[in-house]
């Protein structure tokens, strides 16, 4: 029996639990459920630091027990790559806090979108009992390995292998609640279509591929509508379906400005700020954004692009140049943005949320209540 099989994680467990923000019931699953018996030998930190269990048991175990995200598999799982995240174990307190928002009751039956670990499923089972949970993971690796983990734990929720924007129970109306571990900017018709009478979904959600950040989406669903506020901002990984496929590509720092001028203070103040970039992508839909250096350049530029099908783009730079060319003046529309969201009384993300309407095929972000549009979208 290897060192690591021996070391007491109880302590460690009931620590992380104690320190969550959220109802007793709730905290007392992290101290319940051993996260470590959910991850992989060799993970990632938020730093692309590595953990190998075999080399450093020790702090392997302590690090499964930090309030941080795990990074479990890159690349899809295969060899080679660029080391980008595709899986991950999510940090407790994230976990706790979408658990908190589902409100889930005893009686409830659950669908997990994107099983990962497993480790989320196993706190569904401690909650509700495994007949109760139903876990889909379209990686069929993945879900092999949380299959195994969540049997060798002594749960044993119904583990699908498939793409959960497409799958669909046997019977319609099956379930009180979904929890989405993954990102989307179209919800899925069919996780509405399943939604048992006043369900739930609680998922991260983002105006677009591309866009910064995102938000956690608590929606409540009639037959075909899911609506509700945000509750905050949450960046999660993409359901595989829903990447942004290469990306807009930016705008070629030799084509010409077909409008230049000159701010005093540096424009690229609220797009490099996460949270102003995050209302701006709830105030203003369909755009993308990067960086770029001139040869000449101490300090990068902020890019803009149009992804609707009104061509636009834009370069801010740090001595307080903006160019911008195409029929839509992105900068223009930030500015004319920013102008209402000051008239509204500066609302903050959770006064923000969002309508799904089947029977319409739209979807609406608004603020300070569903009568208040700020825009829609076809589905």
């Amino acid at each position: 029996m290897g060192h690591y099989q021996t070391m007491d994680h109880t302590p460690l467990a009931r620590a992380l639990a104690a320190q969550l923000a959220a109802p007793e019931h709730i905290r007392r699953l992290f101290a319940q459920v051993p996260r470590h018996r959910f991850l992989p030998d060799v993970m990632w930190g938020p730093g692309r630091e590595q953990y190998d269990r075999t080399a450093d048991p020790e702090g392997w175990l302590a690090v499964a027990y930090t309030d941080q995200a795990l990074t479990t598999q890159r690349d899809d799982g295969a060899e080679g790559g660029m080391g980008v995240p595709s899986s991950s174990s999510s940090a407790p307190s994230v976990m706790a806090r979408m658990l908190t928002a589902a409100r889930i009751e005893p009686a409830h039956r659950v669908l997990e979108v994107g099983t990962g670990t497993g480790f989320n499923a196993a706190l569904l089972c401690q909650l509700l009992g495994s007949g109760q949970v139903v876990t889909v993971e379209v990686d069929e690796g993945i879900a092999a390995g949380a299959r195994s983990s969540l049997y060798a734990h002594g749960v044993h929720p119904t583990v699908l292998t498939g793409d959960a924007e497409t799958y669909a129970s046997g019977g319609q109306a099956s379930y009180d609640r979904i929890i989405s571990t993954c990102t989307v900017s179209r919800l899925p018709s069919v996780w509405v279509r399943q939604m048992r009478p006043r369900g739930r979904i609680v998922t991260p959600w983002a105006p677009a591929p591309g866009a910064p950040g995102g938000v956690l989406a608590v929606l409540d669903t009639t037959d075909s509508t899911a609506e509700g506020r945000f509750e905050g901002g949450l960046s999660f990984m993409w359901a595989r379906g829903q990447r942004e496929r290469g990306g807009t590509p930016p705008p070629h720092q030799g084509v010409p400005a077909e409008r230049t001028e000159q701010v005093l203070a540096d424009p690229r103040g609220p797009w490099l700020d996460g949270d102003q970039a995050l209302l701006l992508s709830l105030l203003m839909p369909g755009w993308s954004y990067g960086m770029g250096q001139e040869p000449d350049a101490t300090e990068p530029y902020v890019w803009l692009t149009s992804t609707t099908d009104t061509p636009g783009w834009a370069r801010l730079h740090a001595n307080g140049r903006i160019e911008q060319g195409g029929t839509r003046r992105l900068v223009d529309d930030a500015n004319r943005a920013w102008a209402l969201w000051e008239s509204w009384d500066r609302p903050e993300i959770s006064d923000f949320g969002l309508t799904v309407d089947l029977t319409r095929g739209v979807q609406t972000v608004w603020v300070h209540g569903p009568q208040h549009t700020i825009w829609s979208t076809r589905r």
